[in-house]
């Protein structure tokens, strides 16, 4: 969703110098988008926000409501936990202030308890769905059937283009390609202390120890030219806040 430079405006305009969590909507009507500030009416605006049942009515009368926004004053750049499991209920674009600047989180499914869909949401979903989420989109390619994929190296030959390139040393935030039969097929993230997240054939989206089983099936590891460690902290709001029963 790209927002209009008015919007933008009135939205860092809402935001500068507060010392409380601001929050509103970006409402499309036809062409035309506005933004609708909200009074936070959360018992703790320093850490939180709460838009209250009169907003969300005001707001939906004058349009689609098409992202909530809100801002973090200690200028955490990503969504947090409670932001993520928020995000998920409202199944909508989040706009978030930090530091002055605009960030935008398309909907994701939390990364965990993901039905197994090739193509749709499968185990690249997953790897992208955390990268966006750390702030880093990148493009997704077509797949056409998993093991013709397979055979024709579909993931090794789209992850440079994604960004990616290859590294010897793990570190959190990696992409690992496994091989089964000798073939790269698969990939998981490494999110660091020995852990991954992955996304099996006839399986819900997890985490999981990177066994030894896995690393005899490591084919290669591959770095974003863009990643920065403290990104990890954006893919573990979302895995350390995925409650039981909010996930697809």
């Amino acid at each position: 969703m790209k927002l209009t430079k008015k919007v933008q405006g009135l939205i860092k305009t809402h935001a500068a110098d507060s010392k409380t969590e601001i929050c509103g909507f970006v409402v499309q009507n036809k062409r035309s988008q506005t933004y609708y500030p909200c009074t936070n009416v959360s018992a703790l605006p320093e850490e939180s926000f709460e838009i209250s049942s009169d907003d969300w009515i005001t707001a939906e009368k004058q349009g689609e409501v098409v992202a909530i926004v809100h801002s973090h004053p200690n200028n955490e750049p990503y969504l947090s936990g409670a932001d993520r499991v928020a995000q998920h209920q409202s199944k909508l674009p989040w706009v978030l202030v930090t530091e002055g600047e605009i960030k935008t989180f398309r909907y994701a499914p939390l990364l965990r308890g993901r039905v197994f869909e090739y193509g749709t949401q499968d185990c690249f979903t997953l790897i992208r769905d955390a990268f966006m989420l750390a702030g880093i989109e990148f493009r997704d390619h077509q797949r056409i059937d998993i093991n013709y994929d397979a055979e024709i190296h579909s993931f090794e030959n789209n992850l440079p283009d994604g960004g990616f390139s290859k590294v010897q040393e793990l570190q959190a935030g990696d992409v690992i390609l496994t091989a089964y039969s000798n073939i790269p097929a698969h990939v998981l993230l490494y999110i660091g202390h020995g852990e991954v997240i992955h996304h099996k054939v006839d399986r819900l989206s997890g985490k999981e120890v990177y066994t030894e089983a896995l690393r005899r099936r490591t084919d290669s590891i591959w770095r974003h030219k863009d990643w920065q460690p403290n990104m990890i902290v954006a893919i573990k709001n979302d895995l350390e806040n995925n409650v039981r029963g909010l996930s697809d």
